[in-house]
């Protein structure tokens, strides 16, 4: 049996043929799906590799896996009912078993549009909301759409006999199942070990020389509000220990180097580029304080595992940060003045830090990758299911 995974990641190939990812999408993602099937098809975007270091970034290609690339599908032709590259997502479904749409994203809706064509057995996973994905994207052009993305993402999700959410109950408020759904998590972070909490324990208490603050997302995205927290360490410099602001991720800096330096942060701000999964947990473990500040969130994958390794951490309250932080950990989004308070009352308040550090540990223990997995297969069971009853 062959499935075909859809989505607009845009991953990066080598000379030598092998695929990589700056985000996710390392090869053990696929094995989710390979559990099930004997190939699996990658449709996304695909650029060059060019002079990235492979040693930073995910190894995605591997036995059993192969990629096709779509051409970007964003433009005005995403308003028509041929967008760019339906004809090759429409060709890649036509010779496989069954599709999984990852959600919001152009390619996987053509690939939903043409697995009904073709009466293709299909399952939807929602990573995030279509409308705040779009209306935060940092220009005209995305709030337009928005409205649209939130059609198009509601009325593939009520056609779906079989939907996956990354959240416990904020995608599924927002755009409701219809079918057999879970609540299953894209996140893949260890087991958790007794000792992460004592060696954290340790951490805080001892006599620091310099407060770590940290943040892992593309620089690029303009709602991960990396402005807030630049604004927000501007404004309460002064009254915090001598810190570095540590900022995990791809994309380019220009812009970020140079708020820094109008806002008189240069010298606090480290920019630590890309890391493969394996090697993120180290650098969250050098972290005392982990900020989510965004604008929009499915969930928030980067939180989970800050708070897996004990960091103390602070969010907006968007999309699916309110089910990991309690209510005093979070703040509206683009508000600079709460968030700037929360983090200087923070950086200063040892027992606060250990009690962050205990409580979301524990948070986040339902979401070590052997219980997930539990969940997760019997979901791609069913779906496997389905597919050989109509055959």
């Amino acid at each position: 049996m062959n499935w075909l995974f859809a989505h607009d990641n845009r991953f990066l190939k080598a000379d030598d043929g092998q695929v990589y990812s700056e985000v996710a999408f390392s090869y053990s993602n696929w094995e989710r799906y390979l559990a099930h099937v004997d190939n699996l098809t990658i449709l996304a975007r695909m650029e060059k590799l060019g002079g990235l270091d492979k040693n930073t970034i995910n190894l995605s290609s591997g036995p059993c896996v192969t990629f096709q690339k779509v051409e970007d599908p964003y433009g005005i032709r995403t308003l028509t009912p041929f967008p760019i590259g339906y004809k090759t997502v429409l060709e890649a479904v036509k010779k496989t078993d069954g599709v999984i749409a990852r959600l919001p994203s152009e390619i996987g809706y053509m690939a939903l549009k043409a697995a009904r064509k073709t009466n293709t057995p299909y399952c939807i996973e929602v990573v995030g909301d279509g409308y705040q994905t779009m209306a935060t994207y940092g220009n005209w052009k995305g709030k337009l759409y928005a409205p649209i993305a939130e059609r198009k993402m509601k009325r593939n999700i009520a056609s779906s006999h079989h939907t996956l959410y990354i959240t416990e109950n904020h995608l599924q408020e927002r755009y409701p199942p219809v079918g057999y759904s879970v609540s299953c998590s894209n996140v893949e972070i260890p087991n958790i070990e007794e000792k992460t909490v004592s060696q954290r324990q340790v951490k805080i208490k001892s006599d620091r020389k310099r407060l770590h603050i940290g943040m892992n997302g593309s620089l690029s995205s303009p709602y991960k509000g990396f402005e807030s927290t630049f604004l927000a360490l501007a404004k309460i410099k002064s009254e915090l220990p001598p810190f570095e602001f540590r900022i995990l991720g791809r994309g380019p800096k220009e812009r970020w180097q140079a708020l820094a330096k109008e806002l008189d942060l240069e010298k606090n701000v480290v920019f630590c580029g890309t890391l493969p999964n394996k090697e993120v947990c180290t650098w969250l473990d050098d972290i005392d304080i982990f900020l989510m500040p965004s604008k929009t969130e499915g969930q928030g994958r980067a939180l989970i595992e800050a708070l897996s390794r004990g960091c103390s951490c602070l969010g907006s309250n968007v999309g699916g940060i309110p089910e990991l932080l309690e209510p005093e950990q979070l703040h509206e989004s683009g508000d600079v003045a709460t968030f700037a308070n929360q983090i200087k009352e923070l950086a200063t308040n040892i027992e606060k830090q250990l009690l962050y550090a205990e409580r979301g540990i524990e948070r986040v223990k339902p979401f070590q990758s052997e219980i997930l997995q539990n969940t997760r297969q019997e979901f791609f069971h069913r779906f496997k299911e389905a597919i050989e009853m109509r055959n």
